[in-house]
C-alpha cells in the first residue's frame, strides 16, 4: 500500500517535462531573443518526441500502478502538447491526413474561432495558396512556404510554413500529420509600403521644383540672356522653388530626428500657456495679413505637461499657421485650453489644447488621413501655401513620443477643430 502510494508520487513528475521547453521558448521570444516564427518551427519540430514521451511514459506508469479513472491519461497524448503550443504566439495547428484539424493553439483559435477541432481546414482557410501548401505537404513531405492574405475582417497579411510532422500520420487519420504555421507580417508589409511612399513621395515633391529650377536657368543662359525683365521674373520664380525645397529638405531631417526619438519620453516641465502665446505673437503678422483674429482662451488653473518645449512648440505653430492658412479672411481663430481630469492613454489628468478655425472645413472622409506624409485635401492649394505635406505627420510624431493624442473634427463649411491631448506633470495633476 504503502510502496504503491510512494509510486504514484514519483511518477507524476514528467507530466511537467513539456512546459519546461515551452517556458523557454516563451522566455526567449519575450525577451527578443529568438524570433516568434523561429520558436514555432522548434516547437513543431518537437511535437514528434513530446508525443513519443508521453506515450512510453504512461505505458511504463500503466505498468507500475492503476491511477484513479479521472488521472488516466489521454491515448492519443496531444492533448499534454497543448500546453507547449499554447503559448506560441504564432497560430499554430495540427492536421490530419484528411486536412482535419487535431489540435490548435490559443493564437489559432483566436484567429479563426474557438470550434476548430474536427473541421477541414481548407474550408476555414479558404486560400488557394494555403491549400496547395496543405496538398505538398501530404503529397510530398516536403515542407511548404506561402504568403497569404486574409481580408476579413480587416486585411491582415501572413507568412504559412506548412510542416510534415514525420511518424504521426501513420497512426490512422486521427493522428497529427501536418503542422500549419502563420506568422503575422501585417506590420512589416505596412512599414514596406510606407517607406515606398515615402521615397517615391519626396522624389517627387523635389523633382518638381528641381525641375523648374533647371529649365529657368537653361532659359536664362539662352533665350533670356539679354532679356532684363524675364530674368528679374524667372530668378523671383528660381527663389521660391529654391525655398519650397529647402522647406521640404527641413521637414524631412525633422520628422527623421523626432522619429529617431520618438520612443523617449521628454522629461522637462512645459508651460503651454507660454508655448502658446509665443506663438501667437509669432504667427501674429501673418494672421494680421489675412485680417484674422487669434482669440486665447487658456485656464488659469491648467498645469504643466512633461514635455520638449521646442518639439511642443513646433506642434502649435504648425496647427495654428494652417488654421491661418486656411481659415476665412477676417475671420476669428480660437484656442481654449483646459485641464482634463483623465486621460484614456495614461489613466491620469492631462490638459486639452484646441485650435479651431473658421473656413471651408474638411470632408469626413479626409480626417483619417490627415498626418500621413505627404497627404493633401487640396494639392494644388496647399503647394501654392508653401505647405510640404509632412507638417502633421511631423504633429502626430511629436505627440506620440509625448504620450498624447491629436483628435481632428470638422465641418463643410464652418471649419476645422484640433484638439491635442497630453498628460500633465504628476506634481501638478492636481490642478492647483
Amino acid at each position: 500500500m504503502v510502496d504503491g502510494v510512494v509510486k504514484q508520487g514519483s511518477t507524476g513528475w514528467w507530466k511537467a517535462a513539456p512546459v519546461l521547453p515551452a517556458a523557454v521558448l516563451a522566455g526567449l521570444v519575450a525577451t527578443h531573443a529568438l524570433h516568434p516564427a523561429h520558436a514555432v518551427l522548434i516547437a513543431v519540430a518537437g511535437l514528434p518526441a513530446i508525443y513519443f514521451y508521453w506515450q512510453a511514459m504512461t505505458r511504463r506508469d500503466a505498468s507500475s500502478f492503476k491511477a484513479p479513472p479521472e488521472a488516466q491519461v489521454s491515448a492519443s497524448g496531444m492533448s499534454y502538447a497543448q500546453s507547449v503550443i499554447d503559448v506560441i504566439p504564432d497560430a499554430l495547428v495540427l492536421l490530419d491526413g484528411s486536412r482535419r484539424v487535431v489540435e490548435a493553439n490559443s493564437a489559432a483559435r483566436e484567429l479563426f474561432g474557438v470550434r476548430l477541432v474536427g473541421r477541414d481546414f481548407s474550408q476555414v482557410l479558404r486560400h488557394p495558396s494555403a491549400v496547395d501548401a496543405m496538398d505538398r505537404v501530404l503529397m510530398s513531405g516536403a515542407v511548404s512556404r506561402e504568403e497569404i492574405t486574409l481580408l476579413s475582417p480587416g486585411e491582415r497579411h501572413f507568412m504559412l510554413a506548412a510542416l510534415p510532422i514525420a511518424g504521426l500520420g501513420a497512426g490512422g487519420d486521427a493522428a497529427p500529420a501536418m503542422a500549419i504555421a502563420l506568422h503575422e507580417i501585417t506590420a512589416l508589409k505596412r512599414s514596406e509600403q510606407l517607406r515606398a511612399d515615402f521615397v517615391a513621395n519626396a522624389s517627387h515633391e523635389l523633382r518638381t521644383p528641381l525641375a523648374s529650377v533647371i529649365g529657368f536657368i537653361e532659359t536664362l543662359q539662352g533665350p533670356a540672356k539679354g532679356d532684363p525683365a524675364a530674368q528679374e521674373r524667372f530668378l523671383e520664380i528660381m527663389a521660391q522653388e529654391s525655398a519650397r525645397m529647402a522647406r521640404l529638405i527641413d521637414d524631412l531631417l525633422s520628422l527623421s530626428r523626432i522619429e529617431l526619438d520618438e520612443h523617449v519620453v521628454p522629461s522637462d516641465s512645459v508651460d503651454l500657456s507660454h508655448v502658446v502665446d509665443g506663438v501667437v505673437e509669432a504667427l501674429s503678422l501673418a494672421a494680421r495679413d489675412r485680417e484674422i483674429t487669434i482669440a486665447v482662451d487658456l485656464d488659469a488653473g491648467m498645469p504643466a505637461v512633461i514635455g520638449d518645449a521646442d518639439q511642443l512648440t513646433q506642434v502649435f505653430q504648425n496647427l495654428i499657421d494652417n488654421a491661418i492658412k486656411y481659415g476665412r479672411a477676417g475671420s476669428t481663430i480660437r484656442i481654449g485650453g483646459k485641464m482634463i481630469e483623465r486621460l484614456p492613454e495614461t489613466g491620469g489628468p492631462g490638459v486639452a489644447v484646441k485650435v479651431a478655425n473658421e473656413g471651408e472645413g474638411i470632408a469626413r472622409e479626409h480626417l483619417p488621413r490627415l498626418t500621413d506624409r505627404f497627404y493633401r485635401v487640396d494639392p494644388a492649394r496647399s503647394r501654392q501655401k508653401g505647405g510640404t505635406g509632412l507638417g502633421l505627420a511631423i504633429v502626430k510624431h511629436i505627440v506620440n513620443r509625448h504620450r498624447g493624442r491629436m483628435v481632428f473634427e470638422s465641418e463643410l463649411g464652418v471649419g476645422t477643430t484640433v484638439t491635442v491631448y497630453l498628460p500633465a506633470r504628476a506634481e501638478d495633476q492636481s490642478g492647483k
